[in-house]
């Protein structure tokens, strides 16, 4: 069988076939890195990715070069984007090759390897001070992968970071910077740096105007008034810091992608509390999600609390990416209206209160019957009724409040918004995580 037969076969429908020509090809070593990289270079080869991968690991160093020259050559397309993903993870047996290519004359070969040395974990370390000069590179994709690289590596490369801070080189300090607080928050940066940062904010809070709230799942609580340290004075919420606004709905983006590796109570540490908005002040966090199994009973009281002094106090929860929608509404310390609908979800549970006025009017719109007092069904079989209760919180908060999209500048805006820690920043430490500023 010739080399090119056996590369053919790393696509044969049977596992046994697809098991002895990775092995043939791999005994053969340098040999078939020709035919190889015929099909790295070719986005219609029936070969994949992955099964030329796993040849190209086996081979060893050698196949570093020729995969490079493979990224090179092809036009940009299907193509490029294979060899790039290829290149990428050829792993710890490349990383002499990766070494040299920092300091490629093409930006997209940096950027390749200094993702690939992040990828390769602890092995990748040892080249993070050859790394430090791409976290100043005058290609801005570069940077930025060159501190997600440094991020990966965590706690190990945060002294390396801190003496970049101290004594440069001057081009790398800013990405030191940022990587430093997307590892460790305030715990790793320096008084200096944390001061160099409040003096940042301090230059941009003058021009700064609001803009739309827009997160994929976005929380927040509205109450109809400017008092905004009252409003946090009750809520109970600490060490408030000013920031831009965009800087404000990033951190609140960013803490609600919290995942299952992660302490599920770490996207609680803080909230965005904006300045005062056409009347209204938002609390922007998924501390403030009225469906969260561990926070449902405390935005109930806090929403009810809220509604006391100041009149009105509304909790909402909406996924960008349709998984649902949540409301809760209070009026003069009385809960009027809490309902939930998340496909796959049992969430009947939360419903209390009648339906309201905007609930029936949207079933009228759509001919459809009104809403008994009693449990709405979630499942009733009507598409654009299933679309009306998933953005249930948008069109609700644009009704009875202010729905965050609509925020821009011609909002009337008066103070300043803050980041403010919850009961579980003070407890788990500050949030980490650079800002966007």
């Amino acid at each position: 069988m010739t080399v090119h037969q056996l590369v053919l076969h790393l696509a044969a429908t049977d596992e046994a076939d697809r098991r002895a020509a990775e092995d043939a090809l791999a005994l053969l070593g340098p040999a078939a890195l020709p035919a190889l990289m015929e099909h790295l270079g070719d986005a219609a080869s029936p070969v994949s990715e992955a099964a030329l991968l796993r040849v190209l690991r086996r081979t060893g160093p050698s196949a570093f070069r020729p995969v490079l020259d493979v990224l090179r050559s092809v036009a940009p397309g299907q193509a490029y984007w294979r060899a790039f993903r290829v290149f990428t993870r050829l792993g710890a047996v490349a990383l002499d090759g990766y070494a040299g290519a920092l300091t490629h004359d093409d930006p997209m070969v940096r950027r390749a390897a200094v993702m690939a040395i992040g990828e390769c974990g602890e092995d990748g370390v040892l080249l993070a001070e050859r790394a430090v000069p791409l976290l100043g590179d005058p290609d801005v994709e570069v940077r930025r992968t060159a501190v997600r690289s440094f991020w990966s590596w965590g706690a190990v490369v945060v002294p390396l970071l801190q003496a970049v801070r101290r004594g440069g080189p001057g081009a790398a300090r800013a990405g030191a910077l940022e990587a430093l607080a997307e590892i460790g928050g305030e715990a790793v940066l320096s008084a200096r740096d944390l001061a160099v940062l409040e003096r940042l904010v301090r230059i941009k809070l003058p021009d700064d105007v609001p803009a739309s709230i827009a997160c994929c799942f976005l929380s927040w609580i509205a109450v109809s008034t400017g008092d905004q340290g009252g409003v946090m004075e009750l809520l109970g919420l600490s060490t408030p810091r000013p920031v831009p606004f965009a800087a404000g709905v990033y951190a609140a983006d960013c803490d609600s992608h919290a995942g299952p590796d992660d302490n599920p109570l770490d996207q609680y540490r803080r909230v965005f509390v904006t300045p005062e908005l056409a009347g209204w002040t938002l609390v922007v966090g998924s501390w403030c999600d009225p469906s969260s199994a561990e926070r449902e009973a405390e935005v109930l009281e806090a929403c009810a609390l809220l509604s006391a002094r100041y009149g009105r106090a509304q909790a909402y929860w909406h996924s960008a990416q349709c998984d649902g929608s949540a409301v809760l509404v209070a009026e003069l310390g009385t809960i009027v209206r809490r309902f939930a609908c998340i496909p796959g979800e049992d969430m009947q549970h939360l419903e209390l209160g009648a339906p309201l006025a905007y609930e029936q009017r949207r079933r009228t719109a759509l001919d459809l019957p009104v809403l008994a007092g009693g449990h709405v069904d979630t499942e009733e079989e009507h598409e654009e009724w299933t679309a009306e209760l998933l953005d249930l919180a948008l069109g609700l908060s644009g009704e009875l409040s202010l729905d965050p999209r609509s925020v821009d500048a011609d909002t009337p805006v008066r103070g300043t918004g803050v980041l403010a820690r919850t009961e579980y920043g003070r407890s788990l430490s500050a949030p980490i995580g650079a800002l966007r500023l």
